[in-house]
């Protein structure tokens, strides 16, 4: 744990090396913990692959419509990093984020490999850019559903940089809507959603006395 600490400081001393964030720095940290994601959500999606799951439909939830245009709102969720790199407004608030980011990742995981989820995707005919677009989303295996990273991330994201940002409640409806889009374009559940969101919240939290302690 204090090696991890370490690493951590030195990570962030590099980012900002006067206490001013250095963007294209912070961006090539972000690019980092991105590649770290990748390189092991997928092998656990891989992995619960045939596995026995579950599905996890809320009464009427089912009847929810099928909107591909809502896939538009859907994959600005992974360009929201970009708009960190310049709207984090400090170093602490990298280090808040890079830990929360690590913890949700590690809650995610446990619970995937624990309680394995199953979504059934609807059949798909690539004919315009949205379906095209989501004809690739459903290339990964629908598994890792609860909690939603795609919604955890971007509130998390959201917490890290509301106050750098020139439009706070803009950025928070695009982020809601996002999680909106999860439903639509059916990569997940409501309690995905709920999860997702009320992990990130928890662990941001929880980086405020890690702070405070850290201060101390």
């Amino acid at each position: 744990m204090r090696a991890l600490h370490l690493t951590l400081d030195r990570l962030i001393r590099w980012a900002a090396p006067d206490g001013i964030l250095r963007r294209t720095r912070v961006f090539l940290v972000l690019v980092l913990a991105y590649g770290v994601f990748a390189a092991t959500y997928l092998p656990i999606n891989l992995f619960s692959r045939g596995r026995p799951a579950r599905t996890l439909y809320l009464p009427g939830e089912a009847s929810i419509p099928f909107v591909p245009a809502f896939e538009f709102l859907y994959v600005l969720g992974y360009l929201l990093p970009v708009l960190a790199v310049f709207a984090l407004p400090g170093p602490r608030e990298l280090r808040r984020l890079l830990v929360a980011f690590g913890t949700t990742l590690l809650v995610a995981y446990g619970t995937y490999l624990l309680f394995p989820v199953w979504f059934e995707r609807p059949a798909l005919q690539p004919d315009s850019l949205a379906t095209w677009l989501l004809w690739l989303e459903y290339h990964d295996p629908s598994y890792n559903h609860f909690p939603s990273l795609h919604v955890g991330i971007s509130w998390l994201l959201y917490l890290a940089c509301r106050r750098g940002v020139r439009f706070p409640r803009l950025f928070l409806v695009t982020v809601l809507g996002i999680a909106l889009s999860t439903l639509l374009v059916k990569q997940h559940y409501m309690v995905d959603v709920l999860y997702g969101i009320g992990l990130a919240s928890l662990t941001w939290a929880a980086t405020a006395l890690l702070d405070r302690k850290l201060a101390a």
